[in-house]
């Protein structure tokens, strides 16, 4: 029989929610909160690439990933769990992320007041609600303190046009493969033969 061209459950990628889920459900919170001040039938905030061309002007409250890395709380364990008849499979425990992102005002120069309200108003947002709700898993949202040599990192890596910005992180994404890394069998009732005595 020829070989099968079907995915095997090691192609199985379990991110949930997946990234753009992620960011695009926290800029429809941020959405709702700001209509109450600018009425934009567009919505002011919106997830998108910052920075990359010094003649493009977002408009928008921009939330943009800047990079992902490990949760230093948690490891990458494997744990053992039974299932039946004995058998076990080992299994990575899930791999804990957080999501480091800006949130730049980018609007136009002569509208630099106006993007410091906006600004402010994300601000606001932030420190009333901390915690948002995907799928029913719960993140936390803070912002991060940086030096000043690392914020002009930040944006001479995303271009060089600085906007009004805060960075935040977005704690405990979940990400798990599902990939069995070690499957074995264990004797419950072990069979113990007694040879004749003396």
């Amino acid at each position: 029989p020829g070989s099968s061209s079907e995915p095997t459950n090691h192609t199985a990628l379990r991110l949930d929610p997946m990234l753009e889920k992620l960011l695009a459900h926290y800029a429809d919170l941020l959405n709702e909160f700001l209509k109450r001040k600018y009425k934009n039938p567009e919505g002011i905030a919106t997830v998108g690439r910052i920075g990359g061309s010094t003649d493009v002007i977002p408009g928008k409250l921009v939330i943009s990933l800047l990079n992902i890395e490990r949760e230093p709380s948690a490891g990458a364990v494997p744990s053992a769990y039974r299932v039946n008849g004995g058998a076990y499979s080992m299994v990575y425990s899930p791999l804990l992320l957080n999501l480091n992102i800006v949130l730049a005002s980018g609007f136009e120069e002569n509208r630099y007041e106006f993007s410091l309200s906006v600004l402010s108003d994300a601000i606001r947002f932030i420190q009333a609600c901390p915690k948002f709700t995907v799928n029913g898993v719960d993140y936390t949202v803070e912002i991060v303190n940086i030096s000043m040599q690392d914020f002009n990192n930040v944006w001479t890596l995303l271009g060089g046009q600085c906007y009004p910005s805060v960075l935040c992180k977005i704690r405990y994404l979940s990400v798990d493969a599902g990939d069995i890394s070690a499957s074995g069998k264990t004797v419950d009732h072990p069979n113990v033969t007694l040879n004749g005595g003396h």
